[in-house]
């Protein structure tokens, strides 16, 4: 026997399919990204941070106050900088957005260290 679509479960079929809109549409217009459902966020945002660690690193390396002195710090170089131990960076790399992967390479942008300090002050 086959199950009949009543006005109500096509509803509750049609709310839980849900469109998610490409990323250049969430760019131009944010607030959309208030509809997505949690995982599609989740999916969104793992493809996102290697992306913002990229180019937060290129957006300022060619900084002002050292155009084009950027280097790439190894973790116990960035770990000293920033006061914590290597294995806080290795566990919290994913999210840090001065963190750049160069295939199984981990390494970190001095330039966006120093912005991401700044940064962490004002807040």
């Amino acid at each position: 026997m086959k199950a009949r679509l009543t006005p109500a479960t096509a509803t509750r079929e049609q709310a839980s399919v849900r469109v998610v809109p490409p990323l250049a549409e969430l760019l131009e217009h944010p607030e959309r990204g208030n509809d997505l459902p949690p995982d599609a966020a989740r999916a969104l945002l793992a493809r996102l941070v290697p992306l913002q660690a990229v180019l937060l690193a290129r957006a300022f390396a060619a900084g002002p106050e050292g155009a084009g002195r950027d280097q790439l710090l190894t973790v116990e170089g960035a770990a000293q900088k920033l006061g914590q131990s290597p294995h806080w960076l290795y566990k919290h790399a994913r999210v840090l957005p001065f963190t750049v992967r160069n295939g199984r390479a981990l390494r970190f942008s001095e330039a966006g260290i120093d912005m991401w300090i700044r940064h962490q002050r004002r807040v």
